[in-house]
């Protein structure tokens, strides 16, 4: 219906409500410029900080509102500038205005960008702010709710750190109620890392006392770095906050984390009843923490108690006992430690135990008749941002005295540092013990996964090794590990009477080898054979070259490719089992055994001699030698042979030669005789033959001048 056909009362009353709705519809069309200036002025006089605003804009619908376009504020020095936004609405009550008042109850920001920064002895860059001044009787501030949108703050901390938030987006419902609830979404990036975050939470503001309490409080973050992904922080409990002095109360505290780093996964839970902070630092009650790291190939979990930890005058975190334990699972070894010693934390990067007490247990597979016992004390630290981990310790393994240092930079591929120092390690109770026990099978094939990955160096001195019955004492070498190969150099030690120096190289591959570079002087041989071989036939003193080498796949590969070359020198000794001498003797006595066969001949005694020496060219696991020659008495033997190290067997051929000058004319009437010896047979306990041709021959020759 056209205007002209209302009635003229009709007419007139739209007209009037045109006239009265036409300013509240243009009002925010209108730039009030000298009210944002005169507004601006008196902000800087009663902030002491610089205030400008370059536009200013009222509003009377839907509510009567205040929008402030392009304000900035000052630092309090006038000059750098501490936050702007884009825009601010404030909406005020009706009622309020309707009775003189002017009452905030609806807040809403826009790209708000501030600076917030520590100035040292607990005091922000915003104490100033936050004064308490004396209200306006006309202004009042209520607020139903606050948004705070598209925001970024930027936090210095005391160490130069800077903590950035961007696209923060807070909402805020009846804060200052009985049922106030708060939330907020956003970005960060710190030093290191960077990720999301989220807070919700119930929450009552006090601005007299300029206190906030929120009621079930959760702080959700996810991260992620180059390193790490499917990283998750969340804190959970009750905070109480406060200003001026700055101070916050988190009870029923809970965190837990965790994170994925290469195949490890990191996660732990902390709970305390409360953590507190303010002018004096940082303090919680009692602590419980779960830790755990678990990969593929093993599992660490740990479990951390204090009973108090609280801030010291340099800043860092102390508690004065601290109990921890530790529990190191794989497919071929366990661990378990307990520890317990004051605990330091510094700047949440660096954890100490100064003066802990340590007492465990380590077993692994091939030790199935027990573990070894450790008790330490010493020092440890570990520095999260550098990755290092440090132990200095000293005290007992096992029983005997043992002094420790490791150091441990980059926790995902670990380069090892180390020092070794230990009185005496007895292996001879982890080794099987009776005939049914387990032993190693000399065709299982060894593992030598742990070479993947390894980088260590370090120095290690045993005063005693035993393994059964092989004793090594005064063991000293460097270890230098990395690209999938171990090498001991120098390796020294006294075994046997004796000095060993050389070297030990083990090689990783598709064919890992081991390779002993190494010369024994000295030694007494007789020892040495039988607590490592079993073999009880060859005594005397002197001295071994070693350069051998073989595939490192099992024992028996070991054995059967073993390559290279010995040399053997010895002096004052005895072959047992043999006495050649008293073999000739009986020969020439018993001349119906001089058929010219191989003649089998036993005896209890022995062949003593001044001189033994020989080369062993050792060709997949056969030792051969062409140059054996030994001086004793009255007669001289040489020959040659092999030694099938991988079946354990002998076939050697001596030749004997009766230099004469005994006094036995039985004897002595065979000088200048060779007589062939064959030994064959298993190592330990070789069959001995006389090839008798040589002694049938000279014993039916005539006597010279006979007729």
């Amino acid at each position: 219906m056209p205007l002209q056909e209302l009635p003229s009362r009709l007419r007139r009353g739209l007209y009037v409500l045109l006239a009265l709705l036409l300013p509240v519809i243009a009002l925010p069309l209108f730039n009030f410029s000298s009210w944002a200036d005169k507004l601006a002025q008196d902000a800087s006089e009663s902030l002491g900080r610089r205030v400008a605003v370059k536009a200013m804009r009222l509003a009377l619908l839907p509510r009567p509102s205040v929008t402030l376009e392009g304000l900035t504020v000052s630092e309090p020095n006038g000059r750098s500038l501490f936050a702007r936004f884009d825009n601010a609405r404030f909406s005020l009550s009706w009622g309020a205005l309707f009775g003189g008042q002017v009452e905030v109850v609806d807040a809403r920001v826009e790209g708000l960008a501030a600076n917030l920064y520590f100035l040292g002895e607990g005091r922000l860059n915003i104490d100033d702010l936050l004064t308490r001044r004396p209200k306006s009787q006309r202004l009042s501030w209520r607020p139903e709710r606050v948004d705070l949108v598209d925001a970024a703050l930027t936090w210095n901390d005391l160490h130069g750190q800077v903590t950035r938030f961007r696209k923060l987006d807070l909402h805020a419902l009846d804060p200052e109620g009985d049922a106030g609830a708060i939330t907020v979404l956003g970005q960060l990036t710190a030093p290191d890392w960077s990720g999301g975050l989220r807070v919700d939470s119930q929450i009552q503001v006090d601005r007299q006392r300029l206190t906030a309490h929120l009621q079930g409080f959760r702080l959700a973050i996810k991260a992620e770095t180059p390193e790490w992904r499917d990283g998750n922080l969340e804190l959970t409990g009750d905070l109480s906050a406060a200003a001026l002095p700055w101070r916050g109360r988190l009870a029923h505290a809970t965190v837990r984390a965790s994170a994925q780093r290469g195949d490890q996964r990191w996660q732990t839970t902390i709970k305390s009843p409360e953590f507190r902070g303010g002018e004096g630092g940082l303090a919680t009650g009692q602590i419980e923490a779960d830790f755990g790291i678990k990969s593929s190939q093993r599992e660490l979990a740990g479990q951390l108690k204090l009973a108090r930890l609280a801030a010291d005058p340099q800043g860092g975190l102390v508690a004065d006992t601290a109990k921890l334990g530790l529990r190191l699972l794989d497919d071929t070894q366990n661990a378990v430690l307990d520890i317990e010693s004051p605990l330091r934390i510094d700047d949440w990067r660096r954890i100490s135990l100064e003066g802990f007490n340590l007492t465990g247990s380590y077993n692994h597979k091939a030790l199935p008749s027990g573990a070894i016992k450790l008790e330490l004390g010493g020092r440890t630290a570990v520095d999260l941002e550098k990755e290092r981990f440090d132990w200095d310790s000293r005290g007992k393994l096992d029983g005997a005295a043992v002094t420790a240092q490791l150091s441990l930079e980059n926790f995902l591929t670990p380069r090892y540092a180390f020092g070794l120092d230990l009185a005496k390690l007895d292996l001879t109770p982890y080794l099987p013990a009776v005939d049914n026990a387990p032993t190693l099978d000399p065709k299982q094939v060894l593992n030598w996964s742990w070479l993947d990955g390894l980088s260590a160096r370090g120095d290690i001195k045993l005063g005693e090794l035993d393994i059964g019955r092989f004793r090594v004492f005064n063991l000293q070498t460097h270890v230098e590990a990395g690209k999938r190969q171990v090498l001991l150099e120098p390796l020294a030690a006294d075994i046997y009477g004796g000095q060993l120096k050389g070297r030990a190289l083990l090689s990783g591959g598709k064919v890992p080898r081991l390779q002993l570079t190494q010369t024994l002087q000295g030694m007494e041989v007789a020892a040495l054979m039988s607590d490592t071989f079993g073999i009880d036939r060859l005594s005397g003193r002197g001295n071994l070259n070693v350069d051998v080498n073989a595939p490192a796949i099992s024992i028996d590969a070991l054995r059967r490719g073993l390559a290279g070359r010995v040399d053997v020198m010895l002096s004052r000794g005895e072959i047992a089992g043999l006495d050649v001498g008293d073999m000739l003797r009986g020969l020439r006595n018993n001349l119906a055994k001089l058929t010219g066969d191989l003649v089998k001949v036993e005896t209890g005694r022995g062949t003593r001699f001044s001189d033994l020496s020989a080369r062993f060219v050792l060709k997949d696991g056969v030792a051969e030698s062409r140059d054996l020659q030994i001086r004793a008495p009255f007669v001289a033997l040489e020959g040659g042979g092999k030694l099938d190290i991988g079946r354990g067997e002998l076939d050697y051929l001596l030749n004997a030669t009766v230099r004469g000058g005994s006094g036995l004319p039985e004897l002595d009437a065979l000088k200048g005789v060779v007589v062939p010896i064959q030994i064959a047979g298993p190592l330990n306990a070789p069959a001995y033959r006389v090839d008798t041709r040589a002694l049938r021959e000279k014993l039916s020759a005539p006597a010279k001048g006979g007729k």
